[in-house]
């Protein structure tokens, strides 16, 4: 009886983490690689705010629907729109603010949020307390 053992042809595995081409061609930046390569990178827009609005009337009184298992569902709390596909603005920090300004919403004090923010922080002593 012939006892022939069968191996399993094994190939090197892939590192999870790959050196990034830039490197590896010895540029200093990833900027400096990609304008030799002539790529193109679009880059993210700082201060940028989303406003989701109603196709159908236009309010931002847009929101979320929670629990649906088909994806993000919304719905216009303005006049009773509901579906998948809600409008997105994007807005600079300048915009969005000229926004607030026209819906006349008035932004706390920058005091009164330090304030707020340090009594959500703080524990009283009672509480530190062992019992």
């Amino acid at each position: 009886m012939k006892i022939i053992k069968l191996t399993k042809n094994k190939m090197p595995k892939k590192s999870k983490i790959a050196t990034p081409d830039w490197i590896l061609e010895g540029f200093d930046s990833e900027e400096e690689y990609n304008k030799k390569k002539g790529i193109k990178v679009k880059k993210q827009k700082k201060g940028v705010f989303k406003l989701r609005l109603c196709p159908k009337c236009g309010s931002d009184e847009v929101i979320i629907v929670v629990g649906k298992e088909r994806g993000k569902e919304w719905e216009c709390k303005k006049c009773g729109w509901r579906g998948m596909n809600v409008k997105e603005k994007d807005l600079t920090e300048e915009e969005f603010m000229e926004y607030l300004d026209k819906k006349n919403v008035e932004l706390p004090d920058e005091d009164e949020l330090k304030k707020d923010f340090k009594k959500t922080i703080e524990l009283p002593e009672e509480d530190l307390e062992e019992e």
